[in-house]
């Protein structure tokens, strides 16, 4: 992503935005924080060793269980290939020719979406008349297209969203942080891919699942 598309100016920028999802809650309502800028990337928490100590217990964003400590994680964090070592914009020159997917420092690729992953996909796909969510080949194919562009942007499929998938950590085993942008707002966001949750709600719209799903295949995809 070029400076003139980055979602973010500056860390204080960043700092000061807040948790909110259009159609879940008002800016007034929202809350929550990102800091701790190591290695280029994004992060929660506010001191540079809050990775150490883990993201432990129960948060409304994330729900219970989504945050045991980092420690409990196979990282393979290699000091030439960190994820996180990456410019301020958030995309890392390994990731061309699909390399992202193997540069995830978390557990990863259990994440495979179908209408019964989610207990409360029926009802809602049928309101909204929608049928499935994007494949995990297609988030695939998009990441990958977004990496030969040198951008860790790319817009998600069937709405108005535009995901930095360059943004995107794991929260404990099944939870994602994340960053995207909304009529050009830049907003900050919270998945539960386990429950199928974001920022702590199920999704109010079609738009809303697919950006879900889309971070959820981003963060626990195959990558294939």
């Amino acid at each position: 992503m070029s400076p003139v598309n980055s979602p973010f100016k500056a860390p204080l920028a960043l700092a000061l935005l807040v948790l909110v999802s259009p159609g879940l809650v008002s800016p007034a309502q929202a809350w929550g924080r990102f800091g701790g800028f190591a290695g280029g990337g994004y992060r929660f928490g506010g001191g540079v060793d809050d990775w150490r100590r883990g993201y432990n217990g129960y948060h409304p964003l994330y729900g219970a269980g989504a945050r045991p400590a980092w420690g409990n994680l196979n990282r393979n964090i290699d000091v030439n290939t960190n994820f996180y070592n990456r410019p301020y914009n958030g995309w890392h020159p390994g990731w061309a020719n699909g390399g992202y997917w193997s540069r995830r420092p978390w557990n990863a690729g259990w994440y495979r979406w179908a209408p019964a992953t989610w207990s409360w996909w029926g009802p809602n796909a049928t309101t909204w008349g929608l049928a499935g969510l994007a494949t995990g080949a297609a988030i695939t194919s998009l990441v990958n297209t977004a990496a030969m562009q040198q951008s860790p942007v790319f817009v998600v499929p069937q709405t108005s969203y535009q995901l930095n998938y360059g943004s995107v950590e794991a929260v404990g085993t099944y939870g994602a942080s994340f960053s995207y942008q909304f009529n050009g707002t830049p907003l900050l966001g919270a998945a539960n891919c386990q429950q199928g949750l974001l920022n702590g709600q199920v999704p109010q719209t079609a738009q809303q699942a697919q950006l879900l799903n889309a971070v959820c295949q981003v963060a626990y995809g195959p990558g294939v």
